[in-house]
């Protein structure tokens, strides 16, 4: 993470470090790189603040339309609006989130080869998997991310891609 290429980091943690072997975390590693190189973290901050902005503008010109009639009604609506536009406003940013996931396991390839990136993901989805077997929840990882499983509407809400995509888009270069 980090605002420039300059001025950045990336943390590993120690579940990485014990699951995965070396040649899968320096894998893991260059794909964090990419994202680095690539300018993601920036990019996807500047593109959440203008859906944010636009949040905010149609909510705020909704209130100012019906405040003159029903002070109440309207700030319920701005409310409510904050709400879900805020939800919606998440759909183009994890779409983005997607596509830079498979651009970032490009650079880990490029790096490594797609072997290792493949390796890498096929490692994390065992872990999530046992994961979730051991303490019995698909919460166990959620916070990551990480396996990009999803149904239905809520893969729209997804910022990476399932893992079988991802490793056949290695396998394709």
């Amino acid at each position: 993470t980090g605002p420039t290429k300059n001025n950045s980091m990336v943390a590993v943690s120690t579940g990485l470090l014990s699951n995965l072997n070396e040649q899968e975390v320096k894998a893991v590693l260059a794909h964090e790189m990419g994202h680095v190189y690539n300018g993601d973290m920036f990019t996807t901050t500047v593109l959440a603040g203008l859906m944010n902005t636009f949040v905010y503008f149609i909510s705020r010109w909704v209130y100012r339309n019906l405040a003159e009639r029903n002070q109440a009604l309207a700030f319920g609506v701005y409310f409510f609006l904050q709400i879900v536009l805020s939800f919606l406003a998440m759909i183009p940013i994890s779409w983005f989130s997607r596509r830079r996931e498979f651009s970032a396991d490009a650079f880990s390839a490029k790096v490594y080869g797609p072997d290792a990136m493949i390796a890498a993901l096929q490692a994390i989805h065992r872990w999530v998997t046992r994961t979730q077997v051991e303490y019995g929840t698909q919460d166990a990882l959620a916070t990551m991310k990480i396996s990009g499983k999803s149904n239905g509407f809520m893969h729209l809400f997804a910022t990476h891609p399932p893992i079988e995509a991802r490793v056949e888009a290695l396998r394709r270069l």
